[in-house]
């Protein structure tokens, strides 16, 4: 019945003994059962999204308490775009 939903399976011993190539798999988004004399687990992996939305331009961008209420610019500098 599980065979059909996990890509890879093993037991304690070979999860232990073949780690990284467990890891991998979950990692790369695939389901591991590893069968147990007490029952069965599964091995998936949840990654992390990436914590900075703009990388490397962390750090740029300030932001201030100051609403903006007024033109920033006098109307004479002010060029329209159309």
């Amino acid at each position: 019945m599980f065979d059909k939903l996990y890509v890879m399976q093993t037991n304690v011993s070979g999860l232990l003994r073949e780690f990284p190539k467990y890891r991998q798999a979950a990692m790369a988004g695939q389901k591991v059962l590893i069968k147990t004399r007490e029952g069965d687990l599964t091995l998936s992996a949840h990654k992390k999204a990436d914590s900075a939305l703009l990388g490397c331009m962390k750090g740029v961008f300030h932001s201030t308490s100051h609403d903006l209420i007024r033109p920033t610019l006098p109307e004479k500098k002010w060029k329209y775009g159309i």
